[in-house]
């Protein structure tokens, strides 16, 4: 289990769901090098390790590493290439090349890609995890709708996870620079400590040791952990999700009522989902009551 240091906490929007998420700094190698055969591959014990030896022997191969540096100069494998035993330092190199091509390239390249294999699934698999569908900060508060809606969504996801979002606010909101890097590490710090249902010991000990959240902020873990865990709004989260996505800013009062019912199984009246869109900021593009006689 590793838990890389984080570098701040923000709201994320993936395909499914909204998060309040840890976010962390890292950057991707690619190196190519030789090594000993009995240092590389299945570890000793392991059914495949004779296999291994017998098509590698019992030299030295070359080897292509990928991995991951993360902020602190911790360092994490993705990917060990070996290559076949006879391979000559120009062909490890053309590998080498091409490796590195694979991984500089963009999302839209990879998706044209995976559009050629037989069964795509896997590869799409890979593309969504190594180019999350994820939106970090805040949209620019010239688009109206798009700024309001992300605003609703801190506060629903506030009610989970209080101290953590009013921090995510305040570093969106901060003018310099090294203000924001501050409270974005005080985000995780709250994070840490409002997410104390969620861990397990194991992940307690290794976040300690990746991210110092200090005294202040194991206090605030521990009264966390010993009141109920909070659990978050239903109707709220549906109408900060899909606001715009299923176009509850279009409908009338009635039929967003009707939608909201449909979409959590809860009814409340026209006027109930009034006070709760009105308290999360978000703006209807429709004026009370019924649609005019032309649009019906």
């Amino acid at each position: 289990m590793i838990i890389p240091p984080f570098a701040g906490v923000a709201l994320v929007e993936f395909r499914d769901r909204i998060e309040l998420t840890p976010y962390y700094w890292i950057r991707e190698f690619v190196g190519l090098g030789r090594k000993k055969v009995t240092e590389v591959g299945p570890d000793p014990g392991d059914e495949m390790r004779p296999f291994f030896d017998a098509m590698m022997g019992k030299g030295e191969i070359w080897v292509i590493a990928q991995w991951q540096r993360f902020e602190d100069g911790r360092e994490e494998a993705i990917n060990l290439i070996y290559l076949d035993s006879k391979a000559t330092e120009a062909e490890a190199r053309r590998e080498l090349d091409r490796w590195t091509e694979f991984t500089n390239k963009s999302k839209d390249e990879l998706l044209r890609l995976a559009a050629c294999l037989k069964d795509p699934e896997d590869a799409l698999d890979y593309i969504e995890e190594r180019f999350p569908d994820a939106k970090f900060g805040p949209p620019d508060s010239r688009s109206r709708d798009e700024f309001d809606v992300y605003q609703a969504r801190l506060k629903v996801l506030g009610g989970m996870q209080p101290k953590t979002a009013d921090l995510v606010f305040k570093a969106d909101t901060a003018e310099k620079e090294e203000n924001r890097q501050k409270l974005q590490k005080e985000a995780v710090q709250a994070f840490f400590a409002e997410m104390a249902h969620k861990w397990t010991e194991d992940e307690v000990l290794a976040w300690q040791r990746s991210n110092p959240v200090g005294s202040d902020w194991m206090v605030e873990f521990a009264r966390v952990f010993q009141e109920p865990e909070k659990d978050i709004e239903p109707i709220n989260y549906e109408l900060a999700f899909n606001w715009l996505r299923r176009k509850y800013n279009l409908l009338t009062a009635e039929e967003l009522s009707d939608a909201i019912l449909i979409a959590t199984g809860q009814r409340l009246t026209p006027g109930a989902i009034k006070k709760k869109r009105e308290r999360l900021g978000l703006t209807t593009k429709r004026s009370p009551g019924p649609r005019p006689n032309e649009e019906q």
